[in-house]
């Protein structure tokens, strides 16, 4: 199943009702875009407008939307219309703005429920009532359904194209732009392949990091910097109608160096011991823990060498709980989606990360995200002419696109 039953919105609606209920709350305050695509399946681009959904515990939600939105809005599972609210625009005057009509919507209500992400400024709109801040639904989103986990098992598909696109350009020279061109075939299958194809909730991103920036993870990669020596980092992460996944790869396009080889083993085996130990009960600082304690005896103690938890919840965000992190308080359980990812950062040199897509099951794990992980897999050394002349031709439109601007820029 690659779609989410119209039925189970109706379950999510219920139960975060019943949250609602049990946190003692007189009213919830649902704001957070992931949140409302959750609830009630519509996708939406708010802009600088704000949508809320307000979830009560005795009464039918309702939502309030832009005007101009109100009709795209009737596509929310089990929303009625009657229970379609709008206010006239942003900004706008008192009386038919989102705070005066969000004040009416919230009524007598004294005891709001809000969640961790609300906007500053509708917190301050929202200071004359006594305010909790509860992750309701983020909690709820932690276990994934069968037709969840079916979206994420196809986005990490996706995902692992998009590494194997990524690769497919990638040889010695080859600038980092004749991968992220790759980008559009990703596209192109997903719009051709995927059923009621949503462009608001469908995002490709996918690039190399060029040796040695990619020891800089969170970098932005320069379209010019090009593949030479050293350790590079394919990244893929995607979401496909709101459900994500990510696949990363560390390969070479020269032979690399006995210092690289052993780099690169001892992320392996970090990986493997993070894997072996995924299972419903496991904490999940004891498996960052056990990583973190791992690399130190292999010698890459340095805080520049590590730079990030050994992995993250997955689910409609990218980045979601629980978090494989040494000061999280989080627990796996069965049919949560996580990635493992311990990397190791060496500067100037490069960085040396694979990720994974990974389901925690009833007994273990299963790999979502497939593809290969051995270094001879991940060494290119072909001369690749086709891909030669397809990065020869992006290279002449991006230096033609540079000379336009550069003509087109007032002296």
């Amino acid at each position: 199943m690659t779609h989410i039953p119209i039925a189970e919105y109706r379950v999510r609606l219920d139960n975060l009702q019943a949250s609602v209920q049990r946190a003692g709350l007189d009213a919830f305050i649902v704001s957070a875009f992931d949140s409302i695509y959750y609830l009630t399946g519509a996708g939406f681009e708010p802009l600088e407008r704000p949508f809320f959904l307000i979830v009560r515990p005795d009464r039918a939600a309702t939502l309030l939307v832009p005007k101009l939105d109100h009709e795209h809005m009737k596509k929310a599972h089990h929303i009625g219309v009657e229970q379609i609210r709008t206010y006239a625009e942003y900004p706008a005057p008192a009386g038919d703005n989102w705070p005066d009509r969000l004040r009416e919507e919230i009524g007598a209500a004294k005891v709001l429920g809000v969640e961790p992400t609300m906007r500053q400024e509708i917190a301050q709109e929202l200071a004359c009532y006594s305010i909790r801040m509860e992750p309701l639904v983020e909690h709820q989103r932690l276990i994934k359904s069968a037709a969840e986990i079916s979206m994420i098992r196809r986005a990490a598909a996706y995902a692992d194209l998009g590494v194997e696109r990524l690769l497919a350009a990638a040889y010695y020279g080859a600038t980092i732009a004749e991968g992220f061109a790759e980008t559009r075939t990703v596209n192109t299958r997903i719009i051709s392949e995927v059923e009621n194809w949503d462009p608001l909730t469908t995002k490709v991103l996918m690039a190399s990091w060029a040796a040695p920036h990619s020891a800089m993870p969170h970098s932005i990669p320069n379209l010019n910097d090009r593949l030479r020596e050293g350790p590079h980092v394919a990244l893929s992460f995607l979401r496909v109608n709101g459900y994500a996944a990510e696949s990363e790869r560390t390969f070479f396009t020269a032979p690399p160096s006995a210092d690289a080889i052993k780099t690169f083993a001892a992320m392996m085996a970090a990986r493997k011991l993070a894997l072996d130990m995924i299972r419903p009960g496991t904490a999940c600082c004891e498996i960052d823990g056990r990583v973190n304690e791992f690399l130190r005896r292999e010698g890459y103690a340095g805080a520049d060498q590590r730079l990030h938890r050994t992995g993250h919840g997955i689910g409609l965000g990218n980045h979601e709980a629980p978090w494989i992190a040494e000061g999280s308080t989080d627990h796996l359980r069965e049919n949560m989606v996580i990635s493992i990812e311990p990397g190791i950062y060496l500067q100037g040199v490069g960085g040396f990360r694979h990720s994974d897509t990974v389901l925690v099951t009833r007994n273990g794990f299963e790999m979502l995200t497939r593809f290969a992980t051995d270094m001879r897999d991940l060494s290119i050394g072909a001369w690749k002419p086709v891909a030669r002349l397809r990065g020869g031709l992006v290279r002449r439109m991006l230096h033609l696109n540079k000379s336009v601007r550069e003509m087109n820029t007032p002296a």
